[in-house]
């Protein structure tokens, strides 16, 4: 009599097997990370003050009249901001920004006032905070608030943009903050 044969998966395949949608999304999330993109932090003011999030999914959408989108998490309090606001900022990250960029990224950083301690940065034409040192700033006002599956793509007609000198952006690239050169 012969004893059948066991195998052994590993933790992650045994994830996989246990739940296909998180399996799909981690392998999704994988194979978008392979996509360079810009990073900017998207900033608007609430009603306990200023706030920022670290966003790499941005676009341009319209020149006549100019129009972007942006995308954020359903749940997340900068697109609870947004919406009541009306109106957010888009800072477009410089190569020395990494750690901005990950202060905004960091959800249990403080709201309000409180998490823009330490943070240079004046008030632009919406109100929306415009980070000191930023490439460029676009003041932007709600057009559409679009659901897209747990985010939302928010599309804002820009107002008011602002251009600093030529330097090189900050980039994101499968998990990581880059540098071009």
């Amino acid at each position: 009599m012969t004893s059948p044969q066991r195998t052994f998966a590993s933790a992650s395949a045994l994830a996989e097997a246990e739940d296909p949608a998180q399996a799909a999304a981690r392998r999704f999330r994988q194979a978008m990370g392979r996509f360079l993109t810009g990073v900017a932090v998207v900033t608007a003011c609430g009603p306990d003050g200023p706030h920022g999030t670290t966003v790499s999914s941005l676009a341009s959408v319209s020149l006549t009249p100019p129009m972007l989108l942006v995308c954020l998490s359903r749940e997340s309090y900068g697109a609870e901001v947004i919406a009541r606001s009306g109106t957010f900022t888009v800072n477009v990250l410089g190569s020395n920004q990494s750690e901005l960029a990950g202060w905004f990224a960091t959800s249990g950083r403080p709201r309000g006032a409180e998490g823009f301690t330490g943070v240079p940065h004046r008030s632009g034409s919406t109100g929306g905070p415009v980070l000191t040192g930023a490439l460029t700033h676009l003041d932007c006002r709600v057009d559409q608030v679009i659901p897209a599956g747990d985010h939302v793509v928010v599309i804002g007609e820009v107002g008011d943009i602002g251009i600093a000198e030529e330097t090189d952006p900050l980039a994101y690239h499968q998990g990581q903050f880059q540098r071009l050169r």
